[in-house]
């Protein structure tokens, strides 16, 4: 079995996969240039493969740039130095493609035909099924999970401090911290 069949499906709402036949023996770099070409993105970005399991989980990533070496010499994986066959043995078996870590482009990955034939020079694109979105059509969002959006009936924004949401809301304090002060008058003869 030297030539292998990829559904590859692109993590949207609206069903969209390209089907890629590729030699097994390829380096996983050539079957992220023929994703891309698959559904018109660009080149430029961070990527990784990941193998996933049946249920999509993330394992054993191998990324695009090449790491280096490690203490003993032996080169970290890359993409250019693992093979689609490193990564792959069965039909059925699955990979997770991660692209552009900023836009977080994801795909599913996984093999729907293996066979021995002719492999071809160049990941071939087999079958096509949906139009593939644009590349720049997901926003960039560096905050995305970490600030916490207000609901829309909260009203104004809360600052966590309430004397100074009241300030802000227009609102006197409800709590009773001790003697309220009108000017600095009042707030020497207290001190004394």
């Amino acid at each position: 079995m030297n030539v292998i069949r990829f559904r590859v499906i692109i993590d949207i709402e609206e069903d969209v996969f390209r089907d890629i036949v590729i030699g097994k023996s390829a380096p996983l770099e050539d079957l992220h240039r023929g994703i891309l070409a698959a559904f018109d993105f660009g080149e430029g970005e961070m990527a990784s493969f990941f193998q996933s399991d049946e249920d999509w989980g993330r394992g054993r990533e191998v990324p695009l740039m090449d790491m280096g070496t490690d203490d003993s010499g032996n080169p970290y994986p890359s993409m250019r130095t693992v093979s689609i066959g490193d990564m792959v043995a069965a039909d059925n078996d699955r990979m997770v493609y991660v692209y552009d870590f900023l836009r977080m482009w994801c795909f599913y990955v996984e093999v729907v035909g293996m066979e021995d034939g002719d492999v071809p020079e160049y990941p071939l694109l087999a079958e096509e099924f949906g139009k593939a979105p644009d590349q720049f059509s997901k926003e960039v969002d560096l905050l995305d999970g970490l600030v916490e959006e207000p609901a829309e009936d909260d009203g104004p924004l809360k600052t966590g401090d309430p004397e100074l949401d009241a300030y802000l809301n227009d609102e006197e304090d409800d709590e009773d911290d001790g003697p309220s002060f009108t000017s600095l008058d009042d707030l020497d003869e207290a001190a004394y």
